[in-house]
């Protein structure tokens, strides 16, 4: 089981960096297209700001290109598994589709594992001497 205040916690229930108790991003469908991806400005609980500064999830990037790597080459593994008489092409087809698919996830899940990396927990209260930057109030 993992515990409130881990780094897993927060990727895997997708709440506040900060707290892990608040909502992280506008929607918690992937699905909503029309507001995929979209981040709160702040915590609804502890109210810390969630961009450390501008163009902080840019980096979210790398690790959205990484877990799409990741994906396809498992895909392509197991359909080379689960049917070894495909062909190349249809393996490839098989990867193409799982990514079309799975690309509003693996972008929601790329900007709170980036932020989780580098946002440490602090929990609800404000911290002695906290940076009052951080604090959206």
């Amino acid at each position: 089981m993992v515990r409130k205040g881990t780094k897993p916690y927060c990727i895997l229930h997708r709440k506040c960096p900060h707290c892990h108790e608040g909502e992280f991003m506008v929607t918690r469908d992937p699905y909503d297209l029309s507001r995929a991806g979209d981040l709160l400005d702040g915590c609804s609980v502890c109210h810390r700001k969630f961009e450390t500064e501008p163009g902080f999830y840019y980096g979210g990037m790398y690790v959205s290109y990484a877990s799409a790597v990741a994906l396809g080459v498992v895909i392509y593994v197991a359909t080379g598994t689960i049917a070894p008489s495909t062909t190349e092409t249809t393996r490839l087809w098989w990867v193409l589709g799982g990514l079309v698919a799975l690309t509003p996830v693996l972008y929601a899940w790329s900007k709170i594992i980036w932020a989780c990396l580098f946002i440490d927990y602090k929990g609800v209260d404000p911290l002695p001497g906290e940076d009052p930057k951080w604090v959206k109030r």
